[in-house]
């Protein structure tokens, strides 16, 4: 007698647990969608199916038979649970209802199952009774025509996920996935048939024996196929995708060998895919660069965060700047597997920042020059007033000395008045030319009232002229870090602004209140005025390019201010007053002394 069938079945067993294994561990190391946990359950559920099956055609006794028949329908009922909601992951077709209903009434055979004494096989005791094979193999006759009610139950089960099958067969092929819906259909119309072909030998149609574990077999290797296609798709999409990338990507394990890289980074570091995957970094990159990734890998993996970082590399021949980024990969448990490292050529961006920042500095200067040539005519009154002041106390020394008897005590009062006029011109001069020098003064602890001060000093005229009565509220010993120019050219701005807005309101209402606070660990400055205020439509605009309100303005003023206010790490804003007028508020991070005391002061 020739064994063909019983083996055929270990083998298929075998097959399917390689399956289950394969796309189990594929989706462990977290490389396909879940659909593969789905597949890979069915895959050891039609293992244990068929080696039931396997054992059920060799048993000895009826009770050996019964007892593998209700094994054998704990494996079909696992199937039959699982394999609704693989099509409904594999095709996107997810009617939730139908599934959850299709799978309580396959928990609920199952169960019957282990209730029924002889299973859901079966109505009565059957008899042991074998079936001759055409090449001379003598099983068991697993074939039932005394089906129980639960039998039949379960054949309207099946056909309902029949029907569930064909309908997302024609979805996917009206969505256009027509190799995917041809690959579905001949996996299920190849089930199907099998199954069909257990109905007709049951019935007394066909004389042999069942079939369905072929079935089985065939529906798991045609989805495997199928699947595996895909997964080889998806794999080379993804491939041609990062290999468009304009950047240079690398992919290593915790040991620091290159698992992946793109062709970014074969043209970076002019290497080949097939030579480098499998070594690391020191065996392929100069040591030095070398070194330094492993670095920002390393720290990349031990604090499983991004770790950033700016390198020149020469790889093309030419000094380049890379921003490199070094991340984990993380398991569920927080674990890392495996580490990417991404290289953006950041060489052209930092050439476009560094001459926005030339064309943001010549802007600025542009408008301290327009803003100083606006109040020329009180700067020059400003420096005639204690140059006349020195002419005169000069020509009345003069006078004196010519007398008889020099009185020295008026002498001296004469010099100390030429004194404080030169230095009052002197600080006018500097502070002018402090404000128009084209080289930018660098970072410096700033006291904000003294700074407040100086620009009021030069504004002296103006405020006369405008007849502006200003409160000051300076809280002193107030420091940031700042470019002293710049803060210098916000204060000018926001005065002159103020003073401008108020030109048209009766004198005794020109009033313009200054106040520097500390709140938050930050400086604020505000100028309030009594002038005729901003639309409120309008705040956020005033602080645009070219927008401006004034027929003679160029409309950079404002906008210079939120610029430098934003190199500064802080902030501007416009609000309306309640009453009248308008106040601008900006506000800058306090220098170190400050900032502790600050936070001192709110704890």
């Amino acid at each position: 007698m020739s064994a063909l069938l019983v083996p055929s079945l270990y083998a298929m067993s075998g097959v399917c647990a390689y399956a289950a294994l394969h796309h189990g561990l594929a989706v462990m190391q977290r490389r396909v969608s879940q659909t593969h946990l789905l597949f890979a359950a069915l895959c050891g559920a039609v293992m244990a199916y068929i080696l039931v099956r396997a054992g059920a055609y060799q048993a000895q006794t009826v009770e050996a038979l019964v007892a593998l028949r209700k094994w054998e329908v704990v494996g079909v009922c696992l199937i039959y649970i699982i394999f609704p909601w693989f099509i409904a992951g594999f095709t996107g077709v997810r009617p939730r209802r139908f599934l959850i209903a299709l799978s309580v009434l396959w928990s609920l055979i199952l169960a019957a199952n282990w209730i029924l004494p002889y299973g859901a096989q079966f109505a009565d005791l059957p008899t042991l009774t074998h079936f001759d094979l055409p090449w001379g193999e003598r099983v068991v006759d697993l074939r039932v025509f005394q089906p129980s009610l639960v039998h039949k139950i379960a054949l309207l089960a099946i056909l309902a996920i029949m029907a569930f099958g064909v309908h997302a067969c024609i979805d996917q092929y009206r969505r256009g996935l027509k190799t995917r819906a041809r690959s579905l259909a001949w996996a299920l119309g190849l089930f199907f048939s099998f199954i069909l072909f257990n109905w007709a030998a049951n019935w007394g149609l066909i004389d042999f024996i069942h079939l369905s574990e072929f079935g089985f077999l065939a529906l798991v290797v045609m989805m495997d196929l199928e699947m595996m296609r895909e997964s080889r798709n998806d794999k080379r999409r993804m491939r041609d995708v990062l290999d468009h990338l304009p950047v240079a990507i690398c992919l290593k394990d915790l040991r620091g060998r290159f698992q992946l890289i793109n062709r970014g980074f074969e043209t970076l570091f002019h290497v080949d895919d097939d030579n480098l995957l499998g070594k690391t970094a020191y065996d392929t990159l100069p040591p030095e660069l070398a070194r330094r990734f492993h670095t920002d890998e390393k720290e990349a993996i031990e604090t499983g965060k991004d770790v950033e970082r700016e390198h020149v590399l020469d790889g093309s021949g030419t000094p380049h700047i890379y921003e490199t980024h070094q991340f984990p990969l993380l398991r569920q448990d927080g674990n890392a597997y495996a580490v990417c490292g991404v290289y953006f050529d950041v060489t052209e961006a930092r050439q476009k920042d560094e001459a926005l920042h030339k064309f943001r500095q010549q802007i600025w200067h542009t408008d301290r020059v327009a803003s100083t040539g606006a109040i020329s005519a009180s700067l020059a009154h400003e420096i005639c007033q204690p140059l006349a002041a020195i002419l005169n106390n000069a020509q009345a020394g003069l006078r004196f000395l010519d007398h008889d008897r020099v009185d020295l005590e008026e002498i001296r009062e004469i010099f100390q008045d030429v004194v404080r006029d030169d230095k009052r011109a002197g600080t006018i001069i500097n502070g002018l030319r402090a404000m128009l020098q084209q080289q930018e003064t660098p970072y410096a602890d700033v006291d904000l009232a003294q700074c407040i001060e100086e620009v009021l000093e030069l504004l002296h005229s103006e405020v006369i002229r405008y007849d502006v009565d200003i409160e000051r509220m300076l809280e002193t010993h107030l420091t940031v870090r700042a470019n002293k120019t710049q803060l210098q050219q916000v204060i000018l701005n926001l005065t002159v602004n103020a003073l401008e807005a108020m030109a048209e309101q009766p004198a005794s209402e020109r009033k313009l209140r200054i106040r520097v606070t500390r709140a938050d660990g930050k400086a604020v400055v505000s100028f309030s005025d009594t002038g005729i205020g901003i639309a409120e439509d309008m705040l956020d605009r005033v602080f645009e390019g070219f927008y401006t309100t004034k027929p003679q303005g160029l409309g950079v003023g404002l906008e210079v201010c939120r610029s430098i206010m934003e190199s500064h790490h802080g902030s501007i804003r416009a609000e309306r007053n309640p009453d009248r007028g308008a106040t601008f508020r900006f506000s800058l991070p306090l220098a170190g002394g400050d900032a502790a005391q600050a936070g001192t002061a709110g704890a």
